[in-house]
């Protein structure tokens, strides 16, 4: 088998991110990469193209073994991952699996991100199953997002899967009309959005929150999804008699470093889906299910410094004064959740406030997860139909806290 020396790709991959190799398809936003990187075959991840090339199809990077179905065997150790608490996509179904260059590991944060070494490769694969309530049946395969960190930092690109047999590199996004599914017998029709690749910033970018006229600083990407206190939890792989905690699972693989000893004191999502009983949740477990669902589904967004590593930056929404971080202690200040807080943007008069205590059916922030309407909707982006669970889920925790009409007399 050929060895891979990262060292010397990661120096060719730098030099040609500054642009003294920079090729005619070599930008980020080529629509192909170079053909002759973007060519791979075997059991080896194409490294090289990862790390400096757009390719045009998703089968040019090599990170399956049936390149046909990104849905398992990934080649050069890849190793799939689960959260606890998914962020929701129009009830898609959600492939995920982590790629780091053979003897780089990455590092533990305790609220961030795994501080993820260049070369590392997060897979995302999005297919939607002809009926929810059986997920190992009948799928079609829609997208695939890669996230890569390159010498440059990280860079995303979309694959639309326009065959069963491989997706295409799509900067400009892709509607996929008239997709159907069925959730809880109920037949769901709608226009499923394959993002465009800067739309892709939005979401996973912080922004500086600029301090004078001299502060030059720019926004920087991060990805969201594979933070330790959604891995903490347990998954079965396909090598392992039984289920393994994914963190120790990493540890193990050699991908991570730095895990506590005492793992208890990992922080620790909420186990929520869709088949989650709510109204079996007591009020510790229906917290600690609405912080984790706001979190991974609104927090990439709505924060402000707090665990950001990179002082004075905040989500994209972070001025919006709705910040939901996980962390963030609701008894200390609830109005940043929203309790009794009047919308920055766009609000409505009959919900007029975030959140108020006690009434989830007059608080605008249940109001705009259940809208499609583009003024009030929220999230944004991500979705083209309304996420009843997470609804729900929320209805129920605002419906839990001490009643507090916010001085409204309702």
């Amino acid at each position: 088998m050929k060895k891979i020396n990262f060292a010397k790709l990661l120096q060719a991959s730098t030099l040609l991110m500054s642009g003294a190799l920079l090729s005619a398809c070599g930008s980020d936003d080529s629509t192909a990469g170079d053909t002759d990187v973007c060519t791979s075959t075997g059991t080896e991840v194409n490294w090289e193209a990862l790390l400096t090339e757009n390719c045009e199809n998703l089968s040019d990077y090599n990170l399956f073994s049936d390149a046909t179905d990104p849905s398992s065997n990934p080649n050069s150790a890849g190793i799939p991952y689960d959260l606890s608490t998914p962020l929701f996509t129009d009830y898609a179904s959600k492939y995920r699996f982590v790629f780091v260059p053979e003897g780089e590991t990455a590092t533990y944060s305790e609220y961030e991100v795994m501080e993820f070494p260049v070369g590392t490769v997060l897979v995302k694969t999005f297919s939607l199953p002809d009926d929810t309530s059986n997920r190992e049946g009948d799928e079609t395969k829609i997208e695939t997002r890669l996230l890569i960190n390159r010498a440059d930092g990280w860079t995303s690109l979309p694959y639309y899967w326009d065959t069963t047999e491989d997706a295409k590199y799509v900067v400009a996004g892709k509607t996929v009309s008239d997709v159907s599914i069925t959730h809880n017998g109920e037949v769901k029709t709608f226009d499923y959005l394959v993002p465009q690749k800067a739309q892709c910033t939005k979401c996973h970018t912080v922004s500086p929150m600029l301090q004078n006229s001299e502060d030059t600083r720019t926004g920087i990407f991060k990805p969201i999804g594979p933070k330790a206190r959604y891995l903490n939890h347990d998954y079965t792989y396909s090598d392992a008699t039984g289920p393994e905690n994914q963190l120790l699972k990493w540890v193990e693989a050699g991908i991570l470093t730095g895990l506590p000893t005492d793992e208890s004191t990992i922080d620790k999502a909420a186990d929520f889906h869709d088949d989650t009983v709510i109204a079996d949740l007591d009020s510790d477990a229906l917290n600690l299910a609405a912080r984790s669902y706001l979190d991974i589904n609104c927090a990439h967004c709505h924060r402000s410094e707090l665990t950001i590593t990179e002082p004075f930056y905040e989500g994209p929404a972070g001025d919006s004064g709705l910040q939901v971080e996980f962390n963030r202690d609701f008894s200390t200040d609830p109005g940043k959740f929203g309790v009794c807080k009047s919308a920055v943007a766009s609000g409505h008069e009959d919900y007029p406030r975030d959140i108020i205590p006690g009434f989830a059916d007059k608080s605008y922030l249940p109001f705009r997860m259940n809208s499609l309407d583009g003024t009030h909707k929220m999230p944004e982006l991500g979705r083209s139909i309304v996420h009843t669970e997470g609804v729900a889920l929320i209805e129920a925790w605002i419906d839990n806290m001490d009643a507090d009409d916010c001085n409204l007399n309702l």
